[in-house]
Formats: C-alpha cells, sequence, structure tokens
C-alpha cells in the first residue's frame, strides 16, 4: 500500500460544505466502497499541504480569508496548522500560480523561524551525533544497540529536539532512525535564513494527480479514470487538454471560482 495526493476540483456553490463535496466526488474512487475493478484509487484521505508546503500560496493580502481550506489534524488528533502564507486549498482566484515553489519556500521559511524561535525558550540541545558517539564509547548505554528506541527516544526527549520534531512545520525532514540517520537540516545549520530557504525549499512545483469537476481523475501520466464509467469500456474521452502539462499548468487555468483541495490519500 501506497500514498498519493490529488487535488480535488470543486464547483463553488460547495463552499459552505467543502467535507461534503469532497465525499461526494471521491466517493466514486473509494477502494472500500462498492465501485467498479480498476477506479479504486484510495482507502483513507486526509485534507493536506498546508502545513508541509505541498499545497498552495495564497495570494498576497488573503493570507486570513475564511475561505481558504486548511489541513484537517493529524491521524492522532494533533493540529496541522497552515505555515504563514500557505494552505490546502480554496477558490483558484486565492492561490498564487505565478512562482511554482512559492509555497514550498514559506513553509521553509516557517521551519526556520519554528527552530529560531524554540531555540529562545529551550535549553540548547545535544546534536544526534553525541548520542552516536555516547554508545561508540560505551554500547551498553542504551538498551537494544544503537538503533532501538532508547537512543533515539533520549534524543527526543530533549525538549527542544521534541518541541520541534513534533511540530508540523519540521517538515518530517530528518526523523533519525535505522539504517541511517540524518539530523533534521535546520539543526546546526550555520547559513542564514535565505540559505536555508534556497538550499532546503523544494525546487519544483508539486504535481498530484487531479479530480476534476466532472469527475474524471486524472493521473501523473496524464491516464484518466472516469467516475461514472467502466475504466474498461469507458467511451468518453476525457477532458482537455490532450497533452497533459502537469496539474499546476491544469489548475492554474481553471475558473477563478472553482475550489481545489489538496488531498492525501492512502490506497
Amino acid at each position: 500500500m501506497a500514498g498519493l495526493t490529488v487535488t480535488v476540483c470543486l464547483p463553488p456553490g460547495v463552499a459552505d460544505d467543502i467535507e461534503g463535496a469532497l465525499a461526494a466526488a471521491l466517493a466514486p474512487f473509494d477502494q472500500n466502497g462498492d465501485n467498479l475493478p480498476g477506479r479504486g484509487m484510495w482507502d483513507s484521505r486526509r485534507i493536506l499541504g498546508g502545513s508541509d508546503g505541498r499545497g498552495f500560496a495564497v495570494v498576497r493580502g488573503y493570507e486570513d480569508d475564511p475561505r481558504l481550506v486548511h489541513d484537517e489534524p493529524r491521524y492522532d488528533g494533533t493540529p496541522a496548522p497552515s505555515a504563514p502564507g500557505v494552505c490546502a486549498g480554496g477558490p483558484r482566484a486565492l492561490l498564487d500560480f505565478s512562482r511554482p515553489q512559492a509555497a514550498s519556500e514559506r513553509a521553509t521559511a516557517a521551519s526556520w523561524d519554528l527552530w529560531q524561535r524554540l531555540s529562545g525558550v529551550h535549553p540548547p540541545a545535544l546534536p544526534l551525533k553525541a548520542f552516536v558517539e555516547r554508545w561508540q564509547n560505551d554500547p551498553d548505554a542504551f538498551p537494544g544497540g544503537p538503533w532501538a528506541d532508547g537512543m533515539v527516544a533520549a534524543y527526543r526527549a530533549q525538549p527542544l529536539i521534541k518541541a520541534y520534531l513534533d511540530h508540523p512545520w519540521s517538515l518530517e525532514l530528518g526523523y533519525p532512525g535505522p539504517p541511517f540517520y540524518a539530523e533534521h537540516p535546520v539543526i546546526g545549520f550555520s547559513g542564514s535564513r535565505a540559505d536555508y530557504i534556497s538550499e532546503f525549499s523544494r525546487k519544483r512545483p508539486p504535481d498530484t494527480d487531479v479530480l476534476t469537476v466532472d469527475g474524471w481523475w486524472r493521473e501523473g501520466d496524464g491516464s484518466a479514470v472516469h467516475a461514472s464509467c467502466n475504466p474498461q469500456s469507458c467511451p468518453h474521452d476525457p477532458p482537455g487538454p490532450a497533452e497533459w502539462q502537469g496539474s499546476e499548468a491544469y489548475l492554474s487555468q481553471l475558473p477563478r471560482t472553482t475550489i481545489l483541495v489538496r488531498v492525501h490519500c492512502h490506497c
């Protein structure tokens, strides 16, 4: 089983019931539903993109607009607030497609700023290499060996590390684990904020699957499945463009009132 991200396109009339509209649009593709073979695309889902920079940049001046859509809580119920200037969706007119990297850059900036803020309220933390060196000097320092829960738990138990890595704006980078370890890049970074954003923001915009307003699920390779047809015998041609240029190119050309929502699916 794997995960995928789909951008669901909704008509403007559903603005007061985004969840209901998502449920209706995604139902024909539910693996757990009574659907035809070959049309199942997901078995669980979550609105996601504002907290991790894989959503949309918000047009300047509309950051607090109530029409914007933000991430649902994590699966454990932990809130996942959007990074400043980023959201998981909303009317196309409020979403900035002029700079493909803008959402990622803003989320990376939030990651940097979070570390600076937390560093001012928590005691300094030891880097991960200190725990590795401790184990190398004393193999019995952590029960179960270098990558057992003991060593990672001790590292993460430091208030600063825990507060940072537990926050969605850490972007799930550098989670220590076997067989290799990678400390989060913001920890110990010696360059400037601008350097950090330049180095660690994604250089390419998201390229997601797209579920169109009229019920076509288009995948990254341009193939399409129709919500109302048997995938093996659908007589309809998918909506244009005939040559798929990627999700962001398609979304940027939709009517300004179309509501776009990033949804992460388990499949």
